[in-house]
């Protein structure tokens, strides 16, 4: 049966790793962590490359939000400045290495720092103190693997932040990448309608992910779980995904809780909607 009546916030769409694309409703568009074409390094058959996207198919992008400065979150990042001139919002601490080594106006570089609001066209954010997944690798270590005069990619693991998207129609769409760093209790006051949200750790890590992704959910205060940088279990292992998604609706539900789990299909257009159902 057909709504009596829908309300659309914004749409949205999953394009690869933690690279989304939000359309507000005043046309503004916002991409975060643009990584989606990379033939030279990630390989598909090493599970985080997409096929057949490339920047010409994207229409629009007005800014550009960097949660973390590694490779795979900023690959494309010069293609979109390139072909959008956006401004590109990030961390004030990564500001300056990123002036130096992509070519955009320094006047298009938002610095912002954590724990503030800022006030965009279309939207407002809240920014969050954000850690990256534990990992082996030192400074030294990380300049061997990423390329010599690139502080970018030791950056990254340093410097994580997280945000909460508020639309004029007042819905709050939580953005967070790594490690939970408080931001579950933030989100019993909070109260986002949608938590967008990475794995709970590497992509080889398949130890209870089920019940340690839920367990975040489950006391999140929100409506929504759509689950991101998975794309090497989509491409790898997509029957261990998919056993994912189900326990953790089951255990939801188990708990007499609303929230769900929804994950995307990548590069199809959603829409965020407030909508009046005859039941």
């Amino acid at each position: 049966m057909e709504p009596l009546c829908t309300t659309r916030a914004l749409r949205l769409r999953w394009i690869n790793a933690q690279c989304f694309e939000f359309v507000f409703s005043n046309g503004k568009v916002l991409l975060t962590d643009p990584y989606f074409d990379d033939p030279e390094r990630f390989k598909p058959n090493k599970g985080m490359s997409l096929m057949n996207f490339h920047v010409e198919d994207i229409e629009k992008v007005d800014y550009v939000f960097v949660n973390h400065t590694h490779m795979d979150h900023i690959k494309n990042l010069q293609q979109v400045i390139d072909r959008f001139q956006p401004i590109v919002i990030c961390h004030s601490a990564v500001a300056m290495e990123l002036a130096r080594t992509h070519e955009v106006p320094l006047t298009s570089i938002y610095p912002v720092d954590l724990n503030g609001r800022y006030y965009f066209d279309g939207f407002m954010i809240d920014t969050y103190h954000g850690t990256h997944h534990a990992g082996p690798m030192t400074y030294a270590g990380l300049n061997r693997f990423m390329p010599a005069d690139d502080e970018l990619g030791v950056m990254g693991s340093i410097f994580n932040m997280n945000m909460i998207i508020h639309t004029p129609e007042g819905m709050r769409v939580a953005f967070l990448g790594g490690n939970d760093d408080g931001m579950t209790e933030r989100f019993r006051e909070i109260r986002p309608n949608i938590l967008i949200r990475n794995k709970m750790g590497s992509s080889r890590d398949f130890d209870r992910v089920a019940e340690r992704f839920a367990d975040i959910f489950a006391r999140s205060n929100t409506q929504m779980l759509v689950p991101m940088h998975c794309e090497t279990w989509i491409n790898e292992c997509p029957d261990f995904l998919d056993s994912v998604i189900s326990d953790m609706n089951k255990i939801m539900e188990e708990k007499g809780l609303i929230g769900r789990v929804a994950l995307m299909e990548r590069t199809r257009w959603y829409g965020l909607d407030l909508s009046l159902n005859p039941l």
